[in-house]
């Protein structure tokens, strides 16, 4: 899986994890309202703590994600950098070969023109 998608898969999950977290607290105050048992307030205390762990590992990998993106970034602007070099000298030695090969060309023509004028 390519690590932008990888990143927005991670994104999402936090979003997701973000909107639990406020449902529980959510479900949380109105049961203290309706005076819950203890157990169930410390589930939902659980459940909280859980998903901050949860989302504490999502960032965690988030950032050796977003890490490896920059790493691709750099390795990919340096083989272009280096595909832009080599097309460059590439494009250099095909003009110096054209400029050859018309001197050798000229130099053919003035050599047949000059026997030509030797021989009348």
């Amino acid at each position: 899986m390519q690590i932008r998608q990888q990143i927005a898969q991670s994104h999402q999950e936090l979003m997701d994890l973000d909107a639990r977290c406020k449902a529980v607290i959510a479900h949380r105050e109105f049961q203290l309202a309706a005076q819950i048992p203890a157990t169930e307030l410390q589930d939902s205390y659980m459940q909280l703590s859980v998903l901050e762990e949860r989302r504490k590992v999502v960032k965690e990998h988030l950032t050796q994600l977003e890490a490896l993106r920059v790493q691709q970034m750099k390795v990919y602007e340096t083989a272009h950098r280096n595909r832009e070099v080599i097309e460059q000298i590439r494009e250099e030695k095909l003009e110096l070969f054209a400029r050859e090969q018309v001197r050798r060309d000229q130099h053919l023509m003035d050599d047949n023109f000059s026997a030509r004028k030797a021989r009348q």
